[in-house]
């Protein structure tokens, strides 16, 4: 009886433990998490002004490692190879296995090894091809 009430306390302790996720890099630590784009730069009369975002909303994650996700958790397509974070470069090293995204073998990505993200408490503004044809997005944290 007692190896049979042993055999199940183990069980029910390993099904209670779950895997903890992987702390994320220290450089990166405040923007890990999902972030929801809101608005992007345009030009008007000669003006850069914000264009509030229409229809349904887009979100990326940024993963522990760096690595950006899209909604389904499958890598963005033409994503950065590092990315500058308020200034201070951070090169992207999967540390873990990144899933393969089919849409990507459809898309022809063209420059934009870096972005440039500027990032101020839950918001953060995402450079494109700086400084050639800069694309601007302004996300917030979900």
């Amino acid at each position: 009886m007692k190896k049979l009430l042993f055999a199940l306390m183990i069980s029910l302790v390993t099904v209670a433990c779950k895997k903890d996720e992987p702390k994320p890099e220290p450089e990166i630590a405040s923007i890990v998490d999902r972030w929801k784009l809101t608005a992007y730069e345009n030009t008007v009369n000669g003006e850069k002004v914000w264009v509030p975002v229409q229809g349904e909303p887009y979100y990326m994650s940024f993963r522990f490692d760096g690595v950006i996700l899209d909604p389904k958790g499958l890598p963005i397509c033409c994503s950065p190879k590092a990315y500058y974070l308020n200034g201070v470069l951070f090169e992207i090293k999967p540390k873990t296995e990144v899933p393969v995204n089919e849409q990507c073998a459809l898309v022809d990505c063209v420059g934009c090894d870096t972005w440039s993200i500027e990032q101020t408490g839950n918001e953060l503004i995402v450079t494109l091809c700086e400084p050639f044809t800069a694309h601007r997005s302004k996300y917030i944290r979900e």
